[in-house]
């Protein structure tokens, strides 16, 4: 006889269950979306993006193309060792899990804007009821970064002020906005102290102190460590970026590529990453600002910042991508 149990429907997927395998789907077409729009404008200012690109693999070019290769996962080895160490404060993460959580917060990052999309994706890809939590941790990962990019880009600033063709006015602003963040930074390593100490009265900002707890509870060695990171992660950027330029051959000393990629930088850093520019996107319109006292070939320019991406967000958000579908919902203990 047939038991009652092997006639019965399968039991349907929770709500949850279905809500999460939603917001994969939508994240990935959002992820897919841009990779398609990054391809088309790059399609629309370089032009023939094989003829150009055909100009730099050459024999003579090998080795900067290889140490550009290698130095990909270093650089997000780097962020992972990074999260790894601010998030031990609140639970135990291996280099592993550490890992596929930084390139989950790529690829989500992608989709949501700002800096909300990698705090979103990294505090998901946790494997603790205390997730939430983290939210402090992710916060103060990001804003190390930042805090690296600015300073990075103040140098840069100031080395080449006098050639950039910028208004006088515009030139006024960059100036007040990066003394006021450098000022900043160092003023609030004392201040968020009074996060820990803080008694919100209102549920909702009780709610909020529990994720931004851990914040004033860092002590300043894990604080340097992360910021050390930072920095290191930081000049793989540069030399990465400084590689490809050097791929073109052009007649600008170092100094003067490396003070114009903290400024490539910078720019991606201070303005949100939305593409309000035309055809091009802020990372290239950039490119062409900072480099035009130079007269370099703009196809050129263009193709070194395409080739950057290529090699250091391409291919992480397509490994972010593979993560995200195989997490799994778990309910809190």
């Amino acid at each position: 006889m047939v038991q009652d149990k092997e006639l019965s429907p399968p039991k349907p997927k929770s709500n949850q269950a279905n809500l999460l395998w939603v917001i994969k789907l939508v994240v990935t077409a959002l992820v897919l979306s841009y990779i398609y729009r990054t391809f088309r404008n790059e399609q629309k200012g370089i032009g023939d993006i094989g003829s150009v690109f055909g100009e730099i693999w050459t024999m003579p070019n090998a080795p900067a193309l290889t140490l550009m290769v290698l130095l990909v996962p270093v650089n997000w080895a780097l962020e992972s060792l990074k999260w790894q160490k601010l998030i031990s404060r609140i639970i135990p993460l291996s280099f592993r899990d550490a890992m596929q959580g930084t390139l989950t917060g790529l690829a989500v990052g992608v989709a949501v804007p700002a800096q909300l999309g990698d705090t979103l994706g990294r505090v998901a890809a946790l494997k603790s009821d205390r997730r939430l939590e983290a939210i402090g941790a992710a916060l103060v990962s990001n804003g190390i970064q930042f805090y690296v990019s600015v300073l990075a880009g103040a140098c840069g600033w100031v080395y080449l002020n006098n050639q950039l063709d910028i208004p006088q006015t515009a030139r006024l602003a960059v100036n007040t906005v990066l003394f006021l963040i450098i000022c900043l930074g160092p003023a609030l390593v004392p201040f968020r102290k009074q996060i820990d100490t803080w008694e919100p009265s209102r549920k909702f900002f009780v709610k909020i102190k529990e994720y931004l707890n851990v914040i004033g509870r860092y002590t300043p060695s894990e604080l340097a460590t992360g910021t050390g990171y930072g920095l290191l992660r930081y000049l793989v950027f540069l030399s990465q970026f400084v590689l490809a330029l050097s791929l073109f051959h052009f007649q600008v000393s170092v100094g003067q590529l490396a003070a114009c990629v903290t400024l490539i930088f910078l720019a991606k850093t201070l303005i949100p990453a939305i593409n309000v520019l035309g055809d091009l996107g802020l990372r290239e319109f950039t490119a062409l600002v900072v480099f035009a006292p130079f007269k370099l070939p703009a196809e050129q320019v263009i193709a070194a910042t395409f080739l950057i991406w290529i090699l250091n967000v391409l291919g992480p958000i397509l490994a972010g991508i593979f993560l995200i579908w195989k997490y799994k919902w778990k309910k809190p203990r």
